[in-house]
């Protein structure tokens, strides 16, 4: 039977779609990305990829360029409300490893991704086409989009639902059905320029501990930009937190500034969850990245699963296409990406939200993932598997590929 891929739908022009585009579109498969909005989402919002995303990059060929554009990260430390260092370490050492991870906002990666597909003559990208509803055969599946000229149906021979929190694909599947929980807090994630940050012995990213000022400072770029997400109460709307944020930016960052004293440049308040589907797989429909599960952004770990996914997506469709795989391997894919989220994900990000939380003046006396941390300055090997532990993120599927057949090149 004939099982060579003729064209891949992808809903959502995220990271995600993107980047999956660009991998498939190199192996030769046609790829149709469509997005309800009329251009990239210029939120701020996730910013941080570990090893498994840098991994992928580097198997796309675009680490190098995206090296250029990001912040390697250098220190990590986690601080107390007023500054002091409560432990962290430093990535310095690990300059010449090719899958350090690295800081780039969100958009300017998707911005990046759009820009490298959309002169390639086998991916079309369609702006403002809002997904509707699906059906499939066999063989196929059909997807009907709303645009302003009216209604648009497309074929393909697998579609990815990579179209964010709010997924229409998800719903189309399951309904409001995601599993998993809400968190009672929501966080606001801010980008400004503020030269307080460049005093001595500051990091690149550091995380304030602290039972109502907690937060995430990240060096976005070497011209300034910093990430500064806090937390505030989940029931405080946005003109509420529009309100506070200088308060909020008063207590937490170094100098206690007052507005006057930075630029902020985009701000925007999310809800936080911790949810996964069910199935990642319904016949010839995959979901992928923030349409299949959710967790807080303590970490990164949502951003860097979402583009892990990709890696083992195409893993699985290139095996397809290439015959080396048959279509079960999709349910392979289900199978491993539920319970990277299930046992790493979910339970590593959840455990470094609760970690801020705490009493920055005595976290260090029970938290004992911090204790390793302080641990591994004096203990390199224990330094060694903790910077190793986001491999588990990873998926590979070729140990799911037809024995005989197992040389697949993506």
């Amino acid at each position: 039977m004939d099982q060579r891929i003729e064209k891949v739908l992808v809903v959502g022009a995220g990271p995600v779609g993107l980047l999956t585009a660009l991998m498939l579109s190199k192996v030769g498969i046609s790829v149709q990305v469509y997005e309800k909005n009329t251009e990239i989402d210029q939120r701020p919002r996730g910013a941080a990829y570990g090893r498994a995303a840098v991994r992928v990059f580097r198997q796309a060929q675009v680490l190098d360029k995206l090296r250029e554009m990001g912040v390697d990260v250098s220190s990590i430390a986690w601080r107390k409300l007023d500054g002091t260092r409560i432990t962290g370490f430093s990535q310095e050492h690990n300059q010449s490893d090719p899958e350090r991870s690295l800081v780039l906002p969100v958009h300017l990666l998707a911005q990046f991704l759009y820009d490298e597909v959309k002169s390639l003559p086998n991916v079309e990208v369609f702006w403002g086409h809002k997904f509707k509803t699906l059906t499939q055969t066999e063989d196929k599946v059909t997807v009907e989009f709303e645009t302003d000229g009216g209604t648009v149906f497309s074929e393909a021979n697998f579609v990815l639902g990579s179209d964010g929190a709010q997924s229409d694909v998800r719903k189309c599947l399951f309904g409001r059905n995601f599993p998993g929980m809400s968190w009672d807090v929501q966080i606001v994630a801010t980008n400004i320029k503020y030269s307080g940050f460049d005093i001595p012995g500051w990091s690149d990213v550091q995380w304030i501990i602290h039972p109502e000022h907690w937060a995430l400072l990240c060096r976005l770029d070497r011209e300034g930009t910093w990430r500064v997400a806090y937390g505030e109460k989940a029931d405080l709307d946005t003109d509420t937190l529009r309100e506070r944020l200088p308060s909020k930016f008063k207590a937490i960052l170094p100098g206690s500034p007052e507005p006057g004293d930075y630029e902020l440049l985009n701000w925007s308040p999310f809800v936080m969850h911790q949810r996964c589907v069910e199935k990642m797989t319904v016949g010839r429909v995959v979901l992928a990245g923030d349409a299949a599960h959710l967790c807080n952004p303590m970490g990164g770990l949502g951003l860097t699963g979402g583009i892990a996914d990709v890696g083992s997506l195409v893993e699985c469709l290139v095996a397809i296409h290439n015959g080396a795989a048959d279509f079960s391997i999709l349910e392979k894919y289900d199978e491993k990406r539920r319970e990277v989220y299930h046992t790493v994900t979910d339970p590593t990000s959840s455990g470094n939200l609760r970690r801020v939380f705490n009493d920055g003046e005595t976290v260090l006396e029970h938290d004992r993932m911090l204790q390793m941390i302080e641990k591994s300055a004096t203990d390199p090997a224990l330094g060694k598997i903790l910077m190793q532990f986001e491999n588990a993120l990873s998926s590979d599927m070729s140990q799911f590929y037809t024995p005989q057949q197992s040389e697949v090149s993506v």
